[in-house]
């Protein structure tokens, strides 16, 4: 399990997430969703020990991220938006590199590599240097990186974007099934019709707190009921609710 208590992350003295708790067990698929500037990609940073955060606690499996983060790092996988690579290495050398941060054993690391190329559709020659790739194959690429030694969370931040739809396809299918057999994704993303066919629970963010918290059940029932014509109409209905007076 994901535990997120009280955690606040502040940018120049000001607090860009404030006081946010959270909870995740296994085989959640978490979709958050706000506006730019709603916290996600610093919610998912500091959540995956990359960024320490002024006060608050996060624990994984029971064990302080932020005290055990080598540790943590090598059984979760983390998609940027603008994924960062060594650009002179080639795919082969890139995916060597991260099987050995994550110390997948020297034997095992040809099968793992070739079959985390294969959950994403891979067809580029790996020799091919990762400057010279497009930015929807590096997105690829990173999705394969962090799939690598069979990681217990995955955090995606609009990992999905720029990849081409077979392979975009594959993939999310292959996420649906990393989450039904135990693991945990937090996908933040701004395409709602993905986090409609994808997400077990909606997370809606606005200026780092949570306006919404509800699973794909409850959803359903909202809309059933006349309440939420869709997504996109009961999150904008939120966001105004939360900018209006008062709020």
């Amino acid at each position: 399990m994901l535990q997120i208590e009280r955690l606040v992350v502040s940018y120049g003295g000001d607090p860009v997430i404030n006081d946010f708790s959270l909870q995740v067990p296994e085989g959640s698929f978490v979709g958050l969703v706000g506006p730019n500037g709603a916290g996600k990609t610093t919610l998912m940073l500091a959540a995956s020990g990359q960024l320490q955060p002024a006060s608050g606690q996060v624990h994984f499996g029971g064990e302080d991220v932020y005290a055990h983060n080598l540790r943590f790092k090598r059984r979760m996988g983390f998609v940027h938006e603008e994924p960062f690579f060594y650009p002179q290495l080639t795919v082969a050398e890139f995916m060597r590199f991260v099987a050995e941060v994550k110390r997948i054993p020297a034997g095992k690391q040809e099968d793992e590599v070739a079959a985390r190329l294969e959950t994403v559709m891979w067809r580029e020659p790996r020799s091919k240097r990762v400057a010279d790739l497009s930015m929807g194959m590096r997105k690829k690429l990173a999705i394969a990186a962090a799939m690598l030694a069979h990681p217990r969370i995955l955090f995606l931040d609009e990992a999905l974007n720029g990849i081409d739809i077979e392979s975009a396809f594959q993939i999310k299918s292959h996420l649906k099934t990393y989450a039904r057999e135990g693991g945990i994704v937090i996908l933040s993303t701004h395409v709602l019709d993905v986090v409609e066919k994808l997400c077990t629970r909606y997370l809606i963010l606005q200026n780092g707190r949570v306006l919404s918290d509800l699973d794909a059940a409850e959803f359903a029932d909202l809309r059933e009921n006349g309440r939420a014509p869709d997504l996109e109409s009961y999150i904008m209905e939120l966001l105004h609710g939360a900018s209006g007076p008062g709020a």
